[in-house]
């Protein structure tokens, strides 16, 4: 379930920043609206389809069970049991990620103005993927360094890319 939260995480703090960027020409109020609305909605939807794509893909593998069973219909079974059991903490572990991820950018806006709560969210967000780079580095036996690298360069490429539509939208 760690791997559920930490995309759930790395999804929440990305997506945020980026409604944090692409507001950024509104005022303070109006990107801490978007940005906790944003959040939210990310984190139910991140929930309801890790909830739904957990579910799908344990119960084909209760079904083939079954088959093997000379077809033996499973419902109501301690296997089954333990499917939903797995489906809900899945949603919940992948759902808090998101908020908790969603979180980070958001808190710079609390206690700073724009423009350095923009950059300080930025630099939070950076922060918390390059700890998870290095967490993945370590769990793969990899690079911990370059796993690291690779996250922090493509958060910055999301920055980029919607901080350049937010450009051509609002100049």
């Amino acid at each position: 379930m760690r791997s559920k939260f930490v995309r759930g995480l790395v999804d929440g703090a990305l997506s945020t920043l980026g409604i944090i960027i692409g507001a950024s020409a509104g005022s303070q109020i109006v990107i801490i609206a978007a940005a906790v609305g944003g959040t939210v909605a990310n984190g139910i939807s991140n929930m309801l389809s890790a909830f739904t794509a957990e579910e799908a893909g344990l119960y084909e593998e209760l079904r083939k069970v079954e088959k093997a069973m000379v077809d033996r219909e499973m419902k109501d079974s301690e296997l089954e049991r333990q499917i939903h059991k797995e489906t809900v903490v899945a949603g919940i572990f992948d759902g808090a990620g998101t908020l908790a991820g969603g979180v980070l950018p958001i808190i710079p806006y609390l206690i700073l103005s724009y423009p350095q709560a923009m950059f300080a969210s930025i630099g939070l967000v950076m922060i918390a993927v390059a700890i998870i780079g290095l967490y993945i580095g370590k769990l793969s036996k990899r690079s911990m360094t370059r796993s690291a690298l690779k996250m922090v360069a493509c958060s910055v490429g999301v920055a980029a890319i919607v901080y350049l539509i937010q450009m051509l939208i609002v100049p």
